[in-house]
C-alpha cells in the first residue's frame, strides 16, 4: 500500500473504486452491521463518467426543477428553521451555493449541518462577518477532522468558510468515494489527498494539502495528528461500540493542547445484529462539556405535505466537549 494517493480527484477515485467495488469481497472489520445491511452503495462508469446511488448516510437530490416545485412548502420550512436558529446569512449563502455547485437541493441534510456549524461557533465565542475573516483558524483551530460526512458537504462548507482551515474527510471506504466524487464538484480547485499509511510523511501530507481522505479502515492514521476540532453528526450511532471507543482513543491523542468534539448522534440506536449503541456510554472521560442537550433543530425533519413535520425514530443528543493538555489527571 503506497503512503498516499492525491494530485487529482480522479486519481483518489479511481483508487477507491478499485478497492472498494471492483475488487470489493467484504466488509472490513470497522464495518458495522447498519453498513452490512441497510446502508448500500452503487457506484459505475459509463461513457467515462462516474454514476452514484447510495442509500443509508444521507439524502442527495439533484436540483432538479420538478423536485423545486414539490419541495417548495418543505423549502419554506427549512427558511424558517434557519432563521428561527439565526443562522447568519453569511453562512446560510455559503451553504446554499456550495449545494448548488454540486447540483444537489438544499434539503434538511445540509441544513442541520449548518445549524450545527453555526453552534460550534457560537460556543467558541465566534462571529461569522464575511468572506475575510476566518472564524476558526483566526481562533488557532487550523486542523477540522470530519468523521462520517457522507456526500461531502460539511468538510467542503468548511474550507469555503474558513479557506485558512486544513480538513481531514474520514469515512468508510465505500461511503469515502461519495465524499470524493462530491468534493470535485464542491471544490473543483482543491488539490486532495488520499493518506493511506501511517508514518513519519502524514504530517508532511497534511502540510502540503488542505483538504485530506482518510478511509476509516485506516483510521489509526489519526493517532497523534495535530487536529484542533473533531466532528461527527449522525454516523457514530451506526458503529460498533469498539470503533467509537477507539475514535475517541484517536481524538485525545491529538498533539494539539486544545482539542474539541461535536458529536450529534441518537442517544441509543439498536443495530441490525442488536447491538446497542447509546451517546452516554461513549467515553467521555475527562473532557469538559460545552454544550449538552438534545438538539434543538434535529428531532423532527419537514415534510412538503401535512403532518409537515415528523419526529426521528428517536432523541438526538448533541454535546460539544473539550480535551485540553493539563487540564485533567
Amino acid at each position: 500500500m503506497s503512503n498516499s494517493v492525491g494530485g487529482s480527484y480522479s486519481d483518489i477515485l479511481n483508487e477507491l473504486y478499485n478497492i472498494y467495488y471492483k475488487q470489493f469481497t467484504r466488509h472490513s472489520e470497522v464495518t458495522s452491521s447498519h453498513w452490512r445491511s441497510i446502508g448500500w452503495h452503487k457506484v459505475e462508469i459509463r461513457d467515462g463518467c462516474w454514476r452514484v446511488q447510495g442509500f443509508g448516510f444521507g439524502s442527495c437530490l439533484s436540483a432538479n426543477v420538478w423536485r423545486k416545485i414539490l419541495s417548495f412548502p418543505r423549502r419554506i420550512l427549512l427558511s424558517l428553521l434557519l432563521k428561527r436558529f439565526q443562522c447568519p446569512f453569511f453562512l446560510e449563502d455559503k451553504g446554499r451555493r456550495l449545494a448548488g455547485k454540486g447540483g444537489l437541493l438544499f434539503d434538511y441534510d445540509f441544513v442541520k449541518q449548518l445549524l450545527s456549524f453555526n453552534e460550534i461557533l457560537k460556543q467558541l465565542g465566534v462571529k461569522i462577518l464575511d468572506d475575510k475573516h476566518y472564524p476558526l483558524s483566526s481562533q488557532n483551530i487550523k486542523v477540522a477532522c470530519v468523521i462520517g460526512d457522507g456526500y461531502g458537504y460539511l468538510s467542503a462548507l468548511l474550507r469555503v468558510v474558513d479557506p485558512g482551515l486544513k480538513v481531514i474527510s474520514i469515512n468508510l471506504g465505500r461511503t469515502l468515494f461519495f465524499d470524493v466524487f462530491f468534493s470535485q464538484e464542491y471544490l473543483p480547485l482543491e488539490n486532495p489527498v488520499l493518506l493511506r499509511k501511517e508514518g513519519k510523511n502524514k504530517l508532511e501530507l497534511l502540510a502540503k494539502h488542505d483538504l485530506v481522505f482518510c478511509e476509516a479502515e485506516n483510521y489509526h492514521i489519526l493517532e497523534g495528528m495535530p487536529i484542533d476540532i473533531f466532528i461527527n453528526i449522525a454516523s457514530m450511532q451506526e458503529m460498533d461500540p469498539q470503533v467509537i471507543d477507539k475514535y475517541f482513543d484517536y481524538i485525545t491523542s491529538s498533539t494539539s493542547s486544545l482539542v474539541y468534539f461535536y458529536c450529534c448522534n441518537r442517544l441509543e440506536k439498536v443495530l441490525p445484529d442488536g447491538t446497542v449503541v447509546k451517546f452516554m456510554e461513549y467515553p467521555w472521560k475527562d473532557c469538559t462539556v460545552l454544550i449538552d442537550e438534545l438538539c434543538p433543530w434535529y428531532q423532527k425533519y419537514p415534510l412538503s405535505k401535512p403532518p409537515f413535520w415528523k419526529p426521528f425514530d428517536g432523541p438526538i443528543q448533541h454535546r460539544l466537549a473539550r480535551w485540553k493538555r493539563g487540564e485533567h489527571k
